[in-house]
């Protein structure tokens, strides 16, 4: 049996981890219309103008928007996150139905962290404390563990490359980072101001080959992801993955937080390599 904190495996899923691994050469974009709006994260109360269909596809105001996002997040040493998302499976008759998730995030860098993700079953999830990281699936009443490196950056490289377990959220430990994926990006454009939720964000854009995704980041001297929207273009109904980010900085965490205790009845299972077939063990909920 493989330990899985997925709902399901879908290429969707596989193909939404490439995308947030995207780096700092993702720019900023044109807007449909003239649209006032803040620059994202510059703090500045002074209003910029989106430019008019037709203009550059490709716009450096993103590329500094990104990297503040990346550099931010990147920044906090301890933070709390409840995300709501919607991510669509294609039936075999081509409908797209959509699964709802909650993901509540605990982080204290450099080294602790955990994750339970709730949706129409029994919460699953994840914890690490610097020294082991642990899957637990509540439904089907099993966990694993296994010995774990010293940092969050490195369990996210590490958990993927032996195990195929992609860490929920993961993206927030990526953005604004240079990859190979970034020389895909076909367009980025700025679409304007929208309010997520009752905060003010700058709304970006992007096209990749099969991907369309959109990011809303706050305005203000806070430069934090509100929402998050991929579209995998390569089937002919366009499934998507939505979601939503509440954000709590610099909480204070109990010692139990990130201390992982069994349920009744669960047991240990071994944590095994992902199959060649591509059969994962995946963590990737976001």
């Amino acid at each position: 049996m493989k330990l899985s904190i997925s709902r399901h495996g879908s290429n969707s899923a596989l193909r939404v981890r490439r995308l947030v691994l995207m780096g700092s050469a993702l720019a900023a974009m044109a807007g449909t219309s003239a649209v006032m709006a803040q620059a994202a994260g510059s703090g500045s109360d002074e209003p910029v103008q989106a430019q008019e269909q037709g203009q550059a596809e490709m716009q450096p105001q993103a590329v500094d928007a990104l990297n503040k996002l990346g550099n931010y997040l990147r920044s906090l040493k301890s933070f709390r996150i409840q995300a709501d998302s919607v991510t669509d499976a294609v039936l075999t008759t081509g409908q797209n139905v959509g699964f709802l998730h909650r993901t509540e995030m605990s982080v204290q860098r450099p080294n602790k962290l955990r994750v339970v993700i709730t949706g129409s079953h029994a919460p699953k999830g994840l914890v690490y404390d610097g020294q082991s990281f642990v899957l637990f699936n509540d439904t089907l009443h099993y966990y694993s563990r296994v010995p774990a490196p010293p940092t969050l950056r490195q369990l996210a490289a590490d958990a993927d490359q032996k195990y195929g377990v992609q860490l929920p959220l993961v993206d927030l430990f990526y953005w604004g980072e240079q990859s190979d994926d970034e020389k895909a990006l076909t367009s980025a454009l700025f679409i304007g101001l929208d309010k997520v939720e009752g905060k003010w964000c700058n709304h970006y854009a992007y096209q990749q080959p099969g991907l369309d995704w959109e990011l809303w980041i706050q305005t203000g001297p806070r430069p934090l992801p509100c929402r998050f929207v991929v579209t995998d273009t390569t089937q002919p109904s366009r499934p998507q993955h939505a979601v939503n980010y509440q954000w709590t900085l610099n909480p204070t965490f109990d010692a139990a937080t990130f201390v992982f205790h069994p349920g009744p009845g669960a047991r240990q299972i071994p944590m095994r390599p992902p199959l060649a077939s591509g059969d994962d063990q995946q963590g990737g909920a976001q």
